[in-house]
C-alpha cells in the first residue's frame, strides 16, 4: 500500500494496482488517512484469519472456484480445478487446507499412480492444486505453501512457432481478443511468463527497460524494442495489461490458436522469444539474462532448436 500524488490530489495505491482518491491535498491529512486505511484492513485481516483457521478443503473448494473475481475463467478451467481438488480430498481427507504438508502431496501422488493415472495427468493435476494454494497464500486462507515437486518427465526440445503460424495467431487475435493480441506481441518481444505479464506495469518502465519480477521473486530489466513499445498505451500508471489470471490468458490463447488452426500453447511464445533473439546473433549470456534464467544450460537448449528452425526457413528457396 503506497500514497502518491496526481495533479495536486493525494492517492492511495492497493496491493493489486487498485487505486482510490482520497480527496484532499493536504499531504499530512493524507498520511493521517493512510493510517486509518491500513488499521481497518489489519482489523479485516484479523477477522478473516480467525474465520479461516478451521476451513476444510472441501469449504475452501465452494469459495475457491466460486469466487466473483475468478467468474471470467473458462468452465473447463473451474471444473479442472474442482477435480484436482477433489482428488486430493479423495487420497488425504477432508482435512483442514491449514493442515496440507509435503506429505500429504508426496502421498498424493503416489495414490494417483497406484490408480492409474499417468505422470503428465498427476502432474496436470499438481498444477491446479499448487494454483488453488497460492490463492490461498494470497487470501489468508493459509500461513505458507507446501512445496509441490512435480514427476520429471523425458526431455523434449522447446517449441518454436512459424511466423506464418505467428501470423495467423496474431490476425486471429486483432479479429476477436485485441487484449491477447498485446499481450501476444509484448511476449514475443520481451520473452516473459504469463505471470509476469498480468503483473506489469507502467511504473515499472523507465528509459525503455521495464522491469519484472520473476519466478521466486528475482527481478531482471528488458529493454523495449519498438514493437513492444507499440503496444503500450499512452498512460504512465496502472497496469499494462487488463486480465487478473493467468489461466485466462492460458484459455484465450487456446481458443484463437484453434479458432487459427494452429497448435500451439501461450509458453511457446516465450520458447520463440529466445529462439528468435539466438537465431539474430544476440549472445547466449545476453539472451540468460532478458529471460531470467538461473542455468545458462536452460538457455543452450533453445540452441538446440535452431538447426530445424534454419532448416525450415531454407526450404523456402526450394518452393
Amino acid at each position: 500500500m503506497r500514497l502518491f500524488k496526481q495533479r495536486g490530489i493525494y492517492y492511495v495505491e492497493f496491493p493489486g494496482g487498485q487505486r482510490r482518491s482520497l480527496k484532499t491535498r493536504d499531504g499530512r491529512e493524507a498520511k493521517g488517512l493512510l493510517r486509518e486505511i491500513k488499521k481497518e484492513q489489519l482489523l479485516g485481516n484479523l477477522i478473516k484469519l480467525e474465520a479461516y483457521s478451521g476451513i476444510t478443503i472441501s469449504e475452501f473448494k465452494k469459495f475457491y472456484v466460486n469466487d466473483p473475481e475468478r467468474a471470467d475463467l473458462s468452465p473447463d478451467t473451474h471444473r479442472a480445478d474442482e477435480l484436482a481438488l477433489r482428488n486430493l480430498i479423495e487420497v488425504v481427507g477432508d482435512i483442514p487446507l491449514k493442515n496440507i504438508r509435503k506429505g500429504h502431496i508426496v502421498e498424493f501422488k503416489q495414490a494417483r499412480i497406484i490408480k492409474g493415472n499417468k505422470p503428465v495427468t498427476v502432474n496436470t493435476y499438481l498444477t491446479r492444486i499448487r494454483a488453488a494454494l497460492n490463492y490461498a497464500a494470497e487470501n489468508d486462507f493459509i500461513d505458507e505453501v507446501p512445496k509441490i515437486k512435480k514427476f520429471k518427465l523425458g526431455h523434449s526440445l522447446p517449441r518454436y512457432i512459424h511466423p506464418d503460424e505467428l501470423e495467423k495467431i496474431l490476425a486471429e487475435a486483432d479479429k476477436k481478443k485485441p487484449e491477447m493480441a498485446r499481450i501476444i506481441r509484448f511476449a514475443l518481444y520481451t520473452g516473459a511468463r504469463r505471470g509476469e505479464l498480468i503483473k506489469c506495469k507502467y511504473e515499472h518502465i523507465k528509459d525503455g527497460v521495464i522491469k519484472f519480477l520473476g519466478k521466486g521473486n528475482k527481478e531482471r530489466l528488458v529493454p523495449l524494442v519498438s514493437f513492444a513499445r507499440a503496444v503500450l498505451k499512452p498512460q504512465h500508471f496502472g497496469k499494462i495489461f487488463s486480465y487478473q489470471h493467468t489461466s485466462t490468458i492460458t484459455n484465450y490463447h487456446r481458443t484463437i490458436t484453434r479458432s487459427a488452426g494452429v497448435v500451439s500453447r501461450f509458453h511457446d511464445l516465450r520458447h520463440t522469444a529466445a529462439t528468435h533473439m539466438l537465431s539474430k546473433g544476440i549472445p547466449l549470456e545476453v539472451v540468460q539474462k532478458i529471460m531470467g534464467h538461473a542455468d545458462i544450460r536452460t538457455t543452450q537448449i533453445y540452441g538446440e532448436v535452431l538447426p530445424a528452425v534454419l532448416k525450415k526457413e531454407m526450404e523456402k528457396l526450394e518452393r
